[in-house]
């Protein structure tokens, strides 16, 4: 099946990753349906090792200090991994850097 410019997802990147790939934003041509996992799997084949450390803890976990949203809402309320994305979604990779505590 052929994919059109209809079908693309805007992907942000904020926090971390942003500086580590060197990109702020990005859309990505997918086929419809493609899942949350599906396509941040294709963004590690994009983006590479620097990519996948600074987001994943594990092959399907995330960092503590990564935030995965559809549409500004957490996969972690949605499916997980498993949300179905739709042309036009927004998809936002956050990855936080918290200070050390200390006094």
């Amino acid at each position: 099946m052929a994919l059109s410019a209809n079908n693309l997802v805007r992907v942000s990147y904020l926090g971390l990753v942003r500086n580590v790939i060197g990109c702020r934003e990005e859309e990505v041509e997918v086929a419809p349906g493609i899942t949350v996992g599906e396509l941040l799997a294709r963004l590690i084949e994009k983006h590479g090792d620097p990519f996948r450390a600074s987001v994943f803890r594990s092959a399907k976990e995330l960092r503590a200090t990564t935030l995965i949203c559809v549409n500004d809402c957490d996969i972690a309320q949605l499916q997980g991994f498993e949300t179905r994305l739709e042309r036009g979604e927004n998809l936002s990779v956050v990855v936080g850097v918290y200070p050390p505590e200390g006094g």
